[in-house]
C-alpha cells in the first residue's frame, strides 16, 4: 500500500476515534447523567397542533448505545427531557435557561412527540 494511502487511513482512523471519544455515550434504558442548558422548545405535532418540550442543549456531543439499531444515536447536542414525577417537573420549570445536571433513563426518539434524537426521563435535576 502506498505511503500516502496508509497515512490517510491512519489519519481518518484517529479522527474517528477522537470524535467518538469526545461524545459522552449513554446506554439505552440504563441510568445516565447529562449536563447542559435547559430550554423550552415549541413544536407542531402531525396534526399541526402546538407542543412544547424541555430540551437540554449540550456543550459537547452525546451518543446513545443500545442492543438494537433503533436504540442507537451516533451523536447529538440536544436531548428531549421530561419527568413523570410532579416535583421534578416543577423543578424543571424553574430551571429553564440555566445550566443543569439531569439523571434518568435515556432512550432513542421513536415518535413525532419526541423532539430530539435522545429522550431522557428525568428522575433528578439540579442547577450547576
Amino acid at each position: 500500500m502506498p505511503r500516502h494511502v496508509t497515512c490517510f487511513a491512519l489519519s481518518a482512523s484517529l479522527t474517528l476515534v477522537a470524535c467518538a471519544a469526545s461524545a459522552t455515550c449513554m446506554n439505552a434504558n440504563e441510568e445516565a447523567v447529562a449536563e447542559g442548558r435547559l430550554s423550552i422548545g415549541r413544536f407542531k405535532d402531525a396534526a399541526d397542533r402546538p407542543e412544547t418540550a424541555f430540551i437540554l442543549r449540550l456543550s459537547s456531543n452525546a451518543c446513545l448505545d443500545g442492543k438494537d439499531e433503533d436504540e442507537r444515536v451516533a451523536s447529538t447536542k440536544t436531548i428531549h427531557v421530561y419527568s413523570q414525577n410532579d416535583r421534578v417537573q416543577k423543578s424543571m420549570i424553574g430551571l429553564v435557561g440555566k445550566s443543569v445536571l439531569v439523571r434518568g433513563k435515556p432512550f432513542a426518539q421513536h415518535t413525532g412527540h419526541h423532539h430530539a434524537p435522545i429522550v431522557l426521563e428525568v428522575s433528578k435535576i439540579e442547577s450547576r
